[in-house]
């Protein structure tokens, strides 16, 4: 029998406690993609834009496009170590056990290279289909499980592919899970993270800190979906299993799992 789903925000509320109770792994690689990226990408829109436009307005558009082309590359750059990190954080909090930087940063790296690629393309696909809203809704739900599956099935050939089927029945859970955040980015991106330019890089530094811890705990979200709906299989397998053994079939194979 699979375990009752635990509500989302049970998982959210488990996923801030693990992410904050944690802050020695996770501060530090926080302050480099958050704190170190937004300030790359506040000093090259504040000192690129003005060769590219004169007035006001385009110097504004161009300020924006500087910030998403050095967002991109963050993001294809450095999320999937992070992302690797912040899950074997939950992994280790679920097991009882308190996490190193060194461990968790030792894992992310070991599992990077096979996450680059599936992660870059759904990075990108959700990204810049986000400057549309919602051909990036749509990329973003069937997405949601790549960095889970890349980082953590040894035998997964295509996390995309993968991450698509097993989000199938699911999304409006995914994108309920996802709520929370959806109240904070807008806000970040459209009054906060404009003010904190109006103080200087130290305040976009600090306000991107929390805006990846908070990404982080989402992270953490997705992949307690993830695991949730391995174990849902499993046991609809082990169910199916026994129905066959006891009429005299030969079991189905057993499914793609969790390392």
């Amino acid at each position: 029998m699979s375990s009752p789903r635990a509500s989302l925000l049970t998982l959210l509320g488990r996923a801030l406690g693990r992410t904050f109770s944690n802050l020695g792994v996770l501060l530090p690689w926080a302050m480099l993609l958050g704190g170190v990226g937004h300030v790359v990408m506040y000093l090259a829109a504040l000192n690129l834009a003005p060769r590219f436009a004169q007035e006001s307005t385009t110097q504004f558009i161009a300020s924006e496009i500087i910030k998403l082309v050095v967002s991109l590359l963050l993001g294809v750059l450095l999320v999937p170590l992070v992302d690797a990190i912040t899950i074997y954080v939950w992994r280790e909090s679920d097991k009882g056990r308190s996490p190193s930087l060194y461990a968790a940063t030792n894992w992310g790296i070991v599992r990077y290279a096979r996450m680059f690629k599936p992660h870059m393309y759904s990075y990108l696909a959700i990204a810049i289909g986000m400057q549309v809203v919602i051909p990036g809704v749509l990329y973003a739900l069937q997405y949601a499980f790549v960095d889970a599956i890349a980082a953590t099935d040894d035998n997964a050939k295509a996390p995309l592919a993968r991450s698509q089927k097993l989000t199938q029945g699911r999304r409006s859970r995914i994108a309920r899970a996802w709520l929370p955040y959806a109240v904070w980015y807008p806000a970040y991106y459209f009054y906060f993270g404009f003010k904190a330019e109006g103080y200087g890089a130290s305040a976009v530094f600090a306000f991107g800190v929390v805006d990846v811890l908070l990404l982080m705990a989402m992270e953490m979200v997705m992949f307690a979906l993830y695991e949730e709906r391995i174990n849902e299989a499993r046991a609809a397998l082990e169910r199916q299993q026994a129905k066959e053994a006891a009429q005299g079939v030969t079991p189905a194979s057993e499914p793609e799992t969790i390392s």
